[in-house]
């Protein structure tokens, strides 16, 4: 299962969720067994005195990938990428011009990107299976 997010948001509170249940074919409905996990991105930018321009993308392919942004702030940009099964990305950002990327590829991959400050770059990029990794800027 393939999907692809592009959220651009200005001075709004955006909530969008991947997938759900209704995508299932009804015979994968009625057999657990067979029922597939969905895919969920959910981005979430946050109004204030300065919250505008911020950029949110998330491509996933696989089944039960999670992927969470949350951005405040003035031109934010992040950037998530999953391929494999139950993957989750985590991004926060608050501050200016931050920039943040998370690709997994693989099963079970779990990676967090915290940015406080000005002009924050960060990049995770994992490969494999049950890894684990944490940026935290300030």
């Amino acid at each position: 299962m393939k999907t692809r997010y592009m959220l651009l948001a200005a001075c709004a509170l955006l909530a969008g969720a991947g997938a759900g249940a209704g995508d299932l074919a009804p015979s994968e409905l009625a057999t657990p067994a067979l029922q597939k996990a969905a895919n969920n991105a959910v981005a979430r930018v946050y109004a204030g005195l300065v919250s505008q321009q911020n950029q949110v993308s998330v491509a996933q392919d696989g089944t039960g990938n999670n992927a969470t942004l949350q951005q405040s702030g003035l031109d934010n940009q992040a950037f998530v990428q999953q391929l494999g099964q139950q993957n989750e990305a985590n991004i926060v950002q608050a501050g200016q011009g931050n920039r943040a990327a998370i690709d997994q590829h693989g099963v079970l991959n779990n990676a967090r990107i915290e940015q406080y400050g000005t002009q924050g770059a960060a990049h995770i990029t994992q490969y494999g299976n049950g890894k684990t990794a944490t940026i935290i800027q300030h």
